[in-house]
Order: structure tokens, then sequence, then C-alpha cells
């Protein structure tokens, strides 16, 4: 034969196949698009939002029963979202399989449970007139969502435990990759071998029957058997190991290398559980019968006995109502608990909960629809009430939108403004009287709990150490966002507590172990997002997520719970702690306007407000007799965009998050310092101190490269830049929230340096840095490979001093992590809550610390 002859029949299989994986292809997309984004947003809520990274270490060494629902919700998940893009495959007709289908209605709850009982689902059974070929490469790739489903849950285990891990030596990221990543493919690939076997004994033996090949049928018979056989005992051996395995993950309560071990091989286990399940669920009896004909005693004839319903379809369709019982009860206790100050789950089973919730009921109206059809049964009970409710929510969206304007969801309380504030004369005259030889403002960054927790640390260690001098001293405190709100609730602990920095630090640890992630997801995938609709838009009595949370806040505060938020003013609650000892520093919360200026409450009240704070909404003074009460004025500078919604100040529009203006809480400090200096009796030549407290990794790493940069007498580290696209370089630039911020802080070094009569000061949460870090922040990689080895030399250097800190006390690579470093969050683990309170010992800080306490010093101390 001529080479021609040879390679065109290799050449027309290559085409063939090729063509065949686009056609399958193309028929797993159209039926799966919906389970295909439902993984495709939780990867991105579980990898793509840091805190989510915290919540999987606290659910690891805290939370066992949170850890029991995630791997419920896994497994129910992976069932469920491979399941029913079979119904969208028949109801698309696709590759002319609209025929291959019969339906049944099944009631497979007996009647023993009652009205129970008529809960009806639908089954089908082969047509044996439709001519419709299975596509089992789409159907392959349609098994393979529950497997995608377990892979995005071990990538975030690892990508969670990653922070820790990469700073152990000898410990090769490239190197778990290698060895985790194409291990997960192992179950799909078993599963498309094992399939095929079974489907190929299967057809020889049907092949035989027709052709009445007795021995040969007997054979193959034998073989299946034989096959199943063995497969029932290893899908029991695999069960088993699962039940194992997810006990002993439950009862060991550590964040360790070990228990990173015992999570994978958990997950891992339950992928062939998925594989095995899937393979031989509706060969049950067959396998069942296989023991019996064998008459040998085996552990596994129980076991698969006990499965033996599950093969029947409407059976095992209970699953997935099970499970979506299950999703409800957590949704509804959820709600439940964030409205009245319950106890919550960690927010990962939370947020799968909802998933599994939605998607179960998207997909079973979907498939009723189509059987609708199949089955006309347009004029059912359950069409009808199906159809009622969909039109019902139209409608009310409808109203909403075409008739009634007025949305009160987000919009906060008045109440009558008091008549014992602290004013701006009597504010002022009291600087006058201080003989104190230096004064200050404090700043706070923005970045949710994290700063929250950092600025209420860092502020009470300075009270300690300064015995309470500092916010003596102080004349503003401002801040945005977690800082912004950390500095407020200082505010409250002041006025519960004054001095007693123990007590403080006690209300701290309070208020940081509080679970304000699983409050803000339960409400916002839930009651929150239907309070939109007409008419529970309107003030019916229900509140919005930022309301309980700050009442979970004012709850820690002042150690008994409240059926709702003080309706003590702004003003007057800070007038509370100004009064405790006599003075406290004015607070001054920022939060950005949609307007674009900014609003700002101060709690002075000020006849000159405009010359105070120039493009600023007066907020505490919405009209002449009302204002905001304290907490809810405090929420309007803690929502983040996209995340927290805006709080609506009728008549004055809506404020959100003061990152989106100043994330540093700087600008408020600068106009209240521009404001007194215009009159030289108040500020009588004392040095002015600005204080910044910063948690931002971004920062601290510009700052270590600087401080790299100046030891090698460098005016420059040349990089090689990332080739960025235009509109991604213009969300990068977009939302930036250090622009400002850094503008600022150079402003005030600038001043500092030239200015005897300023100081600045900057308090940065210190964090390990990696090189990427690094490289991520410079926006490419550094050209020069000797001063890229002597930069990550530098790291290793400043990184060991917060190992030594936070970590010091393990003994080996198995032993339990101490620490954990916070991230951009509303949860915080007792392992990041540790971090802070070790990291306050860093030298860094500690040489600050000293810096800010050289300051308090007196008039007569100088003389």
């Amino acid at each position: 034969m001529s080479p021609k002859k040879n390679t065109k029949p290799f050449f027309e299989k290559v085409v063939g196949l090729v063509n065949r994986l686009i056609r399958s292809s193309k028929n797993f997309f159209r039926s799966s698009f919906l389970s295909l984004l439902v993984i495709t947003i939780i990867l991105l809520l579980l990898t793509q939002m840091a805190q989510a990274f915290t919540m999987m270490v606290d659910l690891v060494e805290n939370d066992w029963v949170a850890l029991l629902f995630s791997f419920f919700f896994i497994n129910a998940l992976a069932l469920v979202l491979s399941h029913y893009p079979i119904y969208n495959y028949y109801a698309a007709d696709l590759n002319d399989s609209g025929d291959y289908t019969k339906w049944a209605p099944k009631k497979p709850i007996p009647r023993i449970f009652g009205p129970l009982h008529h809960f009806t689902v639908y089954v089908f059974t082969k047509n044996p007139a439709s001519s419709y070929v299975p596509d089992n490469l789409a159907h392959y790739f349609r098994y393979f969502i529950g497997i995608l489903i377990h892979m995005v849950w071990i990538h975030f285990i690892l990508r969670s435990f990653m922070p820790n891990l990469i700073f152990e030596e000898n410990f090769s990221p490239l190197t778990w990759n290698l060895i985790v990543y194409p291990l997960l493919f192992v179950p799909f690939i078993m599963y498309i071998f094992l399939k095929e076997k079974v489907t190929k004994y299967e057809r020889i033996t049907t092949l035989a029957i027709k052709e009445n090949m007795i021995v040969r049928q007997e054979k193959f018979q034998n073989k299946t058997n034989a096959l199943l056989k063995r497969l029932g005992a290893y899908y029991t051996i695999t069960a088993l190991l699962c039940v194992i395995l997810l006990i002993t993950t439950l009862v060991i309560k550590q964040f360790s290398l070990g228990k990173l071990l015992l999570m994978l091989l958990t997950s891992y286990a339950f992928m062939f559980n998925y594989v095995f399940f899937r393979l031989l669920r509706s060969k049950l009896p067959r396998i069942c019968n296989a023991f019996e004909a064998s008459h040998s005693r085996s552990i596994f004839k129980p076991i698969l006995k006990w499965l033996l319903p599950l093969a029947v379809s409407e059976k095992y369709l209970l699953i997935y109502f099970f499970n979506f019982v299950v999703a409800t009860v957590i949704i509804i206790w959820s709600m439940v608990a964030s409205s009245n100050g319950g106890s919550l789950l960690n927010g990962i089973p939370i947020i799968l909960a909802f998933f599994y919730f939605y998607y179960y009921i998207i997909a079973s109206v979907n498939k009723f629809f189509f059987v609708t059809k199949k089955l006309y049964l347009f004029g059912t009970i359950t069409y009808k009430v199906i159809f009622g409710l969909f039109i019902l929510v139209i409608s009310f969206a409808a109203i909403g939108f075409f008739l009634d304007k007025e949305v009160t969801t987000h919009q906060l309380d008045t109440v009558a403004k008091s008549q014992n504030l602290i004013d701006e004369t009597t504010f002022i005259e009291k600087l006058k009287t201080k003989t104190d030889s230096t004064l200050f403002f404090i700043a706070s960054h923005g970045g949710g709990l994290k700063a929250n927790v950092w600025t209420l640390n860092v502020v009470n260690e300075l009270q300690k150490k300064t015995n309470g001098k500092l916010l003596d001293q102080t004349i503003g405190l401002s801040g945005a966002s977690g800082g912004s709100l950390g500095l407020a609730l200082y505010t409250g602990l002041y006025r519960e507590e004054g001095k007693d920095f123990d007590k403080i630090k006690e209300r701290i640890n309070v208020l940081a172990q509080q679970n304000y992630t699983s409050l803000d997801l339960s409400l916002t995938l839930g009651i929150d997002t239907y309070r939109k609709l007409w008419p529970l838009y309107k003030n019916i009595g229900l509140k919005d997520r930022p309301y309980h949370a700050m009442k979970k806040y004012q709850d820690a505060i002042e150690r008994k719970p409240h059926e709702k938020l003080s309706n003590q003013s702004y003003r007057a609650y800070w007038a509370d702690a100004y009064t405790k000892n006599g003075y406290f520093p004015s607070l001054i919360m920022n939060t950005a306007g949609t307007s674009g200026g900014r609003g700002i409450f101060w709690s002075v009240a000020s006849e000159n407000f405009q010359k105070v704070f120039p493009n600023s909404v007066n907020l505490a003074d919405i009209s002449e007799n009302t204002t905001i009460p304290f907490y809810q004025a405090v929420s309007t500078t803690n929502r983040f965009p996209f995340l927290s919604p805006a709080a609506k100040i009728k008549g004055f529009g809506h404020f959100i998050d003061a990152g989106a203006i100043d994330n540093s809480g700087l600008l408020g400090c600068l106009d209240l310092y521009n404001y007194l200096r215009l009159d030289d009796k108040v500020l009588d030549q004392k040095k002015i101190v600005f204080i910044e407290i910063i948690n931002s990794k971004s920062i601290y790493i510009k700052h270590l490269i600087e401080e790299f940069r100046t030891n090698i007498d460098s005016t420059h580290i040349t990089i090689d830049e990332k080739e960025t696209d235009n509109i991604v370089a213009d969300l990068q630039t977009g939302l930036n929230l250090d622009k400002i911020p850094n503008y600022l802080s150079d402003f005030f070094e600038n001043l500092d340096d030239n200015s005897r009569n300023v100081g600045y000061v900057r308090l940065m949460m210190p964090h390990k840095i990696t090189m990427k870090d690094a490289q991520g922040v410079l926006g490419g990689t550094i050209e020069n490979e000797h001063l890229r080895v002597k930069l990550d030399s530098f790291f290793g250097v400043k990184n060991n001093q917060i190992i030594d800190l936070t970590d010091k006390e393990r003994e080996n690579l198995f032993s339990p992590w101490n620490s954990y470093e916070p991230t951009l969050s509303r949860h915080l683990s007792k392992s990041s809550l540790r971090y802070v309170d070790s990291i306050l010992n860093h030298p860094y800080l500690q040489k600050r610390f000293d810096e800010i306490n050289g300051y308090i010093t007196t008039k007569n101390d100088t003389l």
C-alpha cells in the first residue's frame, strides 16, 4: 500500500474524533450552562475574595459543625449540578433526543407521612421507539461537573493554607501543584475507563443473546457480574473510608499541615465516592444479586442492600429534595439569627446552602415546565401555583418600578437632636486650656474587620503605654471604612470603660470574634434582596444588614443584648464619652456621597461646618430639629461598594464607604487642622503630630521596598512591566483606593521634614512578603537578577522577624500554626486575632510607639 492510503484512515479518524468532540462539547455547554455558571461563581467567591480564606481557617480550627455542612453541600452540589442538565439536554432536543424519554409521575413518600405522600416527582424511562443514539461523551462531560465542584473545593482548601505554607522551609509550591492538581483528574479518568468496560461487557452480552450464543452470553454475564461485584466492594470501602476520614477531620481542630493533608485526603476520597455512586447507582440491584448468588458472607452485602432503594429513580430524587430542605433550614436559621443576634454558622456552608437552594428551585421549575409540555400538565394545581407566583413577582417589581419611587429599604432612621451637646466654642476653649506641648490627630485606613480590629488594638496599646494621655492630647479621630468603625467603637468602649484598658481589651476581643460575614451573606442573599420588591421596600419594620451588624457591635460594647439599636444621636453619644473624664477627641465619620462630594458626621456642633470641611455635607444636622442615631451614622462609613448597600438619608441622598474618596481618613484630619490653625490662640505654637494607622499589605510592601532602595543607595528599581489591556488598566486605576492616601502620606511626611511644628508617624501592620507580592505591587518583574536576589533575601530577614513573633512555639512541620495573617474581611479566625496581638511587639511598631510616647510631654516638663 502507498503511504497515502495508510495515512488517510488515520486522518479520517482524527477528523471524526475532533468533530465528535466539538459536537459533544456544544451539547454539553448548552445543557449545562447554569451548572457551569454556579461553579464559576462559587470559584470566584471562594478564591478571589481573601476573606473566604480566613473563613476556611476558622472552619478548620474552630467550627466543626460548619465544616460538616460544608462537606455535605459540596457533595450535594456535585450530585445536583451534574444531574439536572440532562433535562435541558432532552428539552432542547439536542442530538435529536426529544423523543427519547417517556415520563410518569411518582409519589415516593409512603402514606404514613400524611400530606407529604402527595409530593410528586417525575421520572423518565427510555422510549424503545426512539432512534436517538446516546452521546456518551456529552454525558461524560456532564458527570465531570460533579468532579469539577470537588476540584474547586480542593483548590480553595489549598489556597487557604498557602499563606502559611509558602513560608515553611523546603516547601515548593510548584511541587505541590504538580502532585495535587494532576491527581484531581484520576477519578474522572477511572470513571470513563470503568464505564466503557462495563458498557462493553453489556453490549457483548446483549449481542450474544440476540445471536443465541449461549456460551458467550454466560461468559460475559459472569464477567460483568464479577466486575460489578468488585466495584461494589470498592464502593463500600470508599464510602466507609469517607466516613472515617470525615469524622477524623471534624475531631481534629487545628490549623496545621497535618490538617491540610487530612482535608485533602477526605475531599479526594469523596471524589471517588461520587464516581462510584454515579457508576453503580442504577446497577445496585444487579450487584446485590451477584453477592447473593455467591452465597458467601461479606461485610459489603448489608451496606449495599441499605443503599438499594437509591436504584429506584423516584427514591433517588428524594435525596435532592432532602438536601433542599437542609439548605432551607440553614438559610432560615441564618436570617433569623442575623436579625435577632443569635449564633451563626461560618459563612462557607451558608454560601453553599444558598447556591444549592436557588439552583434546585430554578432547575426543578425548569424540569417541571419541560415535563408539562410532555404530559400536558397546564391545568394542574402545581402549574397554576408556579405560574401565579411568577406573575406575582413580576407584578410587584413592575409596580415598584413604574408607580412608586420612594424606596426606604436602606434609609437611616432620624431622631430628635439632644440639647446637651458639645459645641465648637466649648470644644475649642477646652483645647486652649491644654498645657501639653504636643497635640495629635489620629487617622485610620479602611480594610474591613481587619482594619477595625487593628485600629482598636493599636489605639488601646497606645493608651496603655501613655497611661491614657494619648487621647487626652488628641484633637480629632478620623478614618475610613473599617478604620473609621474602629475609632467609633473605641469611642463607645471609652464611654463604657473609660481608661480601664484591660477591660477595653476584653471587649475588643469580643468584638473581633463576631461573625459579620455570615450576617452579611444571610441577609444579602436572603431577605435584603426581596425587600427591594414592592411593598417590602417601604419602612414596614424590617431592617437591613448594616443595621443588624451595628446591633452586634452595640451588644458587644454594652455587654448585653438589645432588641434594637440605640436612638441616642451621634453627637449626644460622643458627648457621653467626652464628659466621662472631662475630654475626648472629636470624632469625624467620613462617607462618600454618590453625587461626588463627602458626607461627614462631626461630633462637635459647629456653625462653621463648610469652613471646617470643604465640599462636604453636614450629616449630623439633617434638619433644625433632627439628626441620625450614633450607630446608624457610623454604619454609613462602613458600606463597601458592591457588597454593602448605600445608606439613604432622606433629603440628602445616598452615601457609601469613605474609601471611595479617601481610604486613609487623613483628609478629615487635615481639614480640621487647617481650620484650627487659622486662630493662633488655639494651637498656640504647639507641635501637631499626625498618626496614621495602616493595615494595608500593599502599602507595607512599598515601605519595605523604599527601605531596601535606601539601604542600597538606589534611586530607582527598574521593572519589566506586565503588558496590561487598556480596559484592565482603567479598572486597576479606578479601583485603586491608595491614590489620595499615598498623596497625603507624602504630604505629611514633607511637613514633618520641613516644619518644626508638625510631626508624622505611620503605624503599619507588618506582613510576610514574597517576591510575587512585591512584583505584584511594582506591576512587573525586577529586571536585575542580582537585585532581585538581594531583595528576596531582604524580605526573608523581615519575614523571619514576624515568624519569630507569631509562630516561634512550633516544634516541627506538623505542629499547628499559631497565627494567620488577617485578610480584608468581616470575619477573623482566632489565629488571625493572635497574629494581631503578637505583631504589636514587632520592632518596627515598638519603635513607633516609643516615638509617640516621646511626644507625650507637657510644657512644664520641657521648661
